[in-house]
Formats: structure tokens, sequence, C-alpha cells
């Protein structure tokens, strides 16, 4: 959390009370957004440089009927 704000004040270039003063979610959101983005294209620029490094693997993505199905089956082992 603590993180997280001092990275929004120092976007906005204001003090981490402020920010938390004046900032909203939608403040929050675009700052994960972007840090998300910059991280990615880190990781695709290292790439490239580095082409037969071996390559974190990409998250999935579960639909919410396959969350549902993974929580019935850890219920249903009892």
């Amino acid at each position: 959390m603590m993180i997280t704000l001092d990275n929004l004040a120092h976007r906005y270039q204001c003090l981490p009370s402020e920010a938390l003063s004046r900032g909203n979610t939608l403040d929050l959101k675009v700052l994960h957004l972007s840090s998300a983005w910059q991280h990615h294209q880190q990781e695709e620029a290292e790439a490239q440089a580095n082409p037969g490094a071996p390559r974190k693997p990409k998250r999935t993505r579960h639909t919410p009927e396959q969350l549902q199905a993974m929580l019935d089956a850890v219920r249903n082992q009892k």
C-alpha cells in the first residue's frame, strides 16, 4: 500500500499525504495498468536482447466456470 501511494505521489509530483487525500480508485487503476504495461514492455525488450534466455511462463486466466470447478473439487475432497 505504501509503495503504491509513493508511486502515485511520484507520478503526480505531490506529497503522499496529498495523493492520499485527493486521489481516488481511478488513479490507482491507471497506476496499476501503467505499471503492468511498463513491466510487459521491459520483459519483451529483455527477451529480444537475449533470445536464447528462458522466458517466464505467461499467466493463464481462468474462466469463472473453471474457478468454480476447482473450488468444487477441493470442497468435495473432504
